[in-house]
């Protein structure tokens, strides 16, 4: 479901997100709502194996807040966020990655959960939705 609407508008990303958390757990309905996603632009890293590019690491990444306040903290602090997330991203690529094997999500966002959450503590996940390792 989330690859398909990759294409439209954040807000549209955004608002099905919250239906799709609000419709797996129905207690926590009230507090999944639109405003709490903000969306980062993709970051692209590269794979370089033994001095040389081998490829090119993209993943895509929306940050849910705690509360609606702290959504527009995120957006202000995006610039601080997209630099913790290129620096986990290229070490990530640097030691796990291949355009030849597909990407460990996981160890992904065992890296890149901390040093997002190290900028703003008012982030509550780092949700990958899409990630893609890409020879060169």
């Amino acid at each position: 479901m989330i690859r398909s609407v990759l294409g439209p508008s954040a807000l549209t990303v955004s608002a099905l997100m919250a239906a799709f958390v609000a419709g797996a757990s129905p207690g926590h309905a009230q507090e999944a709502q639109a405003d709490t996603f903000v969306t980062m632009e993709e970051i692209s890293v590269p794979i370089i194996d033994a001095s040389r590019v081998e490829g090119v690491l993209r993943v895509s990444i929306i940050l849910q807040a705690r509360h609606a306040e702290g959504a527009a903290g995120l957006a202000r602090r995006m610039p601080e966020l997209r630099a913790a997330g290129l620096g986990a991203a290229i070490e990530f690529a640097r030691l796990h990655a291949s355009p030849f094997t597909p990407v460990d999500v996981r160890k992904l966002s065992a890296q890149l959960t901390p040093a997002l959450i190290g900028v703003d503590a008012g982030i509550a996940r780092v949700l990958i939705v899409k990630v893609s390792a890409l020879a060169a």
